[in-house]
């Protein structure tokens, strides 16, 4: 059974389309807004009697409500052979599943960018209400080799929607911090969310002494150390440096980075979102 974000928005839909969520359009809805004249808002049903007597040109005034509206939701997807690494493709098409999932439970709209060296039209999936599309693009990327760098995250805001979105980013960051702040830049007209992924044994699970060769993932370069204690802390204050950086360039554009560096669960997704809006 799939499981359900339960994300809230800190601020209003500008969609003309009811969903669940506070909107900037006035229809049905519980939530008072103010009063119009009659004429503005022609509905008998909603006069309000001691407004109307209260009015200085003694017209009719009808109460008008808030419309709970729809919001687009897009997951923008590192693609890159670092994300390939131990189970974070796994990671990926769960959030991608779970994410679609929650979407439409709400009435929203779901779409998917992935980014490798450069954006795909077979990682595209413009916003819909299609479970089958969703399904499809996860069996496509379960059977993908991730490779290549994620260059393509600097572009992806060109396909988003005008209006403001609901925006997931998932990435594991291994790219230089000029170009996440370029990204970060790109994306500030919506509501970002960014999700890193981070596996603990990268760094945690080093040996303390002996020879262990690495290669790096997108450029392949090999390279071998001899592992030693002082060397061992050395890396691992290196991703501990990291991760403090990158928290502070998220802050900066306004937004906080939830690090996701065990098993991934839906739970701990949904803590995150609703502390962003406390």
């Amino acid at each position: 059974m799939t499981e359900t974000l339960h994300y809230r928005l800190p601020w209003q839909s500008s969609s003309v389309y009811p969903g669940a969520h506070p909107g900037q359009m006035i229809g049905a809805g519980q939530l008072f807004k103010r009063h119009e004249p009659l004429i503005a808002s022609p509905d008998p049903r909603r006069i309000d009697l001691r407004a109307s007597v209260l009015d200085p040109f003694s017209s009719y005034r009808v109460r008008v409500y808030q419309q709970q509206s729809s919001v687009n939701v897009y997951l923008i997807a590192d693609l890159s052979a670092s994300m390939g690494y131990a189970d974070k493709q796994q990671t990926l098409i769960r959030f991608l599943l779970t994410a679609a999932h929650s979407a439409f439970d709400y009435g929203d709209k779901f779409g998917f960018i992935g980014c490798t060296e450069r954006i795909e039209h077979r990682w595209l999936l413009p916003a819909g209400q299609h479970w089958g599309r969703v399904s499809a693009l996860a069996k496509q990327l379960e059977g993908l080799s991730f490779s290549g760098n994620a260059n393509g995250l600097q572009n992806a805001a060109a396909f988003l929607p005008a209006e403001r979105s609901l925006v997931f980013l998932l990435s594991d960051c291994h790219f230089p911090l000029p170009q996440l702040r370029a990204v970060l830049g790109s994306l500030q007209a919506h509501d970002l969310i960014p999700l890193v992924l981070w596996n603990q044994d990268e760094y945690a699970a080093l040996p303390t002494w002996g020879l262990i060769s690495f290669q790096d993932m997108e450029n392949h370069a090999p390279r071998t150390l001899f592992m030693r204690p002082a060397l061992r802390q050395k890396i691992i204050t290196a991703y501990q440096q990291r991760q403090h950086d990158l928290k502070h360039i998220f802050r900066a554009f306004g937004t906080e980075p939830l690090f996701i560096t065990e098993r991934y669960r839906t739970q701990t997704v949904n803590r995150h979102l609703q502390q962003r809006v406390v």
